[in-house]
């Protein structure tokens, strides 16, 4: 008997002790669901205020809150409400969709240009190397050839001076490839400039950010980040963190942004490879940062949408 109490005790202690190490992880998991919870209550509080929901979404909450199953004005008014709601959500994500595919197409034809002028370089850079090596090689046998003996000094001196040119040629040769090594530049005409607006370029041909999308990019996120400033300054800090942009407002600068933001009637704007490397990451970035409106949007119907939980009869 005394064995059988004393099993029980040891099995009740070890199960307080393996409650008692597994209580925090539970209270870590129920915290980090608050704050998730709290972090999407305030991005659908900022989506709704963006597309002028927010009393229709109160509204509504107030009539899910008192709603009983099988009631039929608040449902009607709810019906009504949920239908406002799912307008206006999808007329923003058709608006998402409207300035990403913009930018889709002009990364297409953007890409399509820096495609041609890196073969037209490789192209100039790999005759460059080839007439190098044929000086270099080519010459160099020549020159070998006057150095026998029983030619003379005459012809040995000859010689020497066409090796001495076609050092000085190959050596000119292999800096002009290396200075081609940056490409030609190009123009972008008949194209849109979405990244203009974001610097307060004139847009041309059909570059239009909807209203709610440039509202959203000029807003600042809820969350951790809401300290760096809103969705497009931190754009911008990151670019130039990556080196794209500088920090400065110098002329280097200005001119770089002319550069990434040319379009439409600006043909004298020529530009380099490596603005247009840059410019096409800078429109995955923009457009990046727009489907995340997606998100908030999706929060925002499923938390407009949602209905009283009726027991099955």
């Amino acid at each position: 008997m005394k064995k059988m109490m004393r099993g029980r005790m040891q099995f009740f202690l070890c199960a307080c002790l393996l409650y008692s190490g597994a209580a925090p992880a539970q209270d870590d998991s129920a915290t980090k669901e608050l704050r998730t919870s709290d972090l999407s209550q305030r991005q659908i509080e900022q989506v709704s205020d963006l597309l002028g929901l927010t009393p229709t979404i109160k509204r509504l909450q107030s009539l899910q809150d008192g709603e009983n199953c099988g009631t039929t004005a608040g449902s009607l008014e709810a019906l009504t409400l949920r239908q406002l709601v799912l307008e206006s959500v999808q007329a923003a994500s058709l608006d998402v969709d409207s300035a990403m595919g913009v930018i889709a197409n002009e990364r297409g034809t953007l890409s399509n240009l820096q495609t041609s002028l890196k073969a037209s370089r490789d192209k100039t850079v790999a005759r460059l190397n080839a007439a190098a090596l044929i000086t270099g090689s080519g010459t160099g046998a020549a020159v070998s050839a006057t150095q026998f003996t029983t030619l003379g000094a005459k012809v040995n001196n000859v010689g020497d001076g066409i090796g001495i040119g076609s050092g000085i040629a190959s050596t000119v040769l292999a800096y002009l490839a290396v200075r081609k090594q940056r490409g030609p530049e190009g123009r972008v005409s008949d194209e849109t400039n979405m990244l203009a607006p974001l610097f307060d370029r004139p847009p041309s041909l059909n570059t239009f950010y909807p209203p709610v999308v440039l509202q959203y990019l000029q807003l600042v996120p809820p969350g951790p980040t809401a300290s760096h400033g809103s969705r497009l300054e931190q754009l911008k800090a990151e670019w130039i963190a990556s080196g794209r942009l500088n920090s400065s407002d110098g002329t280097k600068d200005q001119m770089k942004i002319v550069a990434l933001t040319t379009g439409g009637a600006e043909t004298r704007v020529r530009v380099s490879i490596d603005d247009l490397t840059d410019r096409i990451a800078m429109l995955g970035d923009v457009s990046g940062r727009i489907a995340l409106m997606k998100r908030d949007l999706s929060l925002v119907m499923r938390f407009g949408v949602r209905r009283p939980m009726c027991p099955v009869q």
